[in-house]
């Protein structure tokens, strides 16, 4: 197999100074896959987590090479002999069995549905994302009544760059291809979010900001693409609505249409998934 001098430079700049620290120094290596290439932000979010948990995480190119599998909509790229945990994963509308795997949580109860065998009762709900007010718990100044956070699809299309002309210093568009650390700093200090991007929508939630989704039907254009957003609402039992939008509406408009989630079932999920981590990160710890 040959390897592009990229990514010969990112394992020995990354991937083996990790491993040296956590299968020698530290002995609390994890292997995990996320989209390191495309910068997805929910599966980016793992590294971050996994170190809040006190393991050393190390990059593997394949998915099925995982110690463990968390936020993402990556289920139907899973094998099925999988062996590794899954912990708060999402993915397309269709049934999953992975006898091998450790399922502790899924995102919600459509993928909780689709799970076949094993003790499906004892899965816990919720994804990974809203534990990134554990995470990040720092507390910022608040600056901007909105916060806008296109998926990366939208980022460059029509509607964004209309708002961009027309909406002042109050507003703040948010690049989900930053960093995770960066992403969440722009979001805490917005008052309120509206987000074409699902784990814009999660991490707004984690914090207890007013959110809502946006939808720009050119670029999303089918029910196809509201699924994760229905399954994530099913954890927080509640429904999943949207703005689609056209470009022309005023601040004032977008404010309007964000609202609070039930922060009591958020807290619920947040606790769950807390104890759900810490029980399979320690058992890395002892190896």
């Amino acid at each position: 197999m040959k390897y592009s001098y990229k990514e010969i430079c990112y394992y020995f700049k990354c991937r083996f100074p990790a491993i040296i620290k956590g299968r020698y120094i530290k002995h609390n290596l994890i292997k995990v896959h996320w989209g390191r290439g495309l910068n997805n932000f929910g599966d980016c979010l793992q590294p971050d987590i996994l170190k809040y948990y006190g393991l050393t995480p190390v990059y593997v190119p394949n998915l099925n090479q995982s110690d463990i599998i968390l936020a993402g909509s990556i289920l139907q790229w899973v094998s099925s002999d999988y062996s590794g945990y899954i912990i708060g994963t999402g993915g397309d509308n269709m049934e999953y069995n992975f006898p091998n795997a450790t399922v502790l949580a899924v995102r919600g109860k459509l993928t909780l549905s689709n799970i076949q065998g094993g003790a499906v009762s004892e899965i816990k709900l919720g994804d990974p994302g809203l534990l990134m007010s554990l995470v990040y718990p720092e507390k910022l100044v608040v600056r901007y009544k909105l916060g806008i956070i296109p998926h990366f699809v939208d980022k460059e299309g029509d509607i964004i760059k209309k708002w961009k002309e027309k909406f002042g210093a109050e507003v703040l568009f948010i690049d989900v291809l930053k960093s995770p650390k960066e992403v969440i700093e722009k979001i805490k200090q917005c008052a309120s979010i509206i987000s074409s991007s699902l784990h814009g929508l999660i991490i707004a939630d984690a914090f207890y900001i007013p959110n809502m989704r946006f939808i720009d039907r050119k670029t999303m254009p089918t029910s196809f693409y509201d699924y994760k957003f229905d399954d994530y609402y099913s954890s927080l039992g509640c429904s999943s609505s949207y703005l689609e939008v056209n470009g022309n509406e005023t601040l004032s408009d977008l404010i309007s249409v964000t609202n609070l989630k039930p922060i009591n079932r958020i807290k619920s999920l947040q606790t769950d998934l807390n104890q759900v981590m810490l029980e399979c990160t320690n058992k890395f710890k002892l190896r």
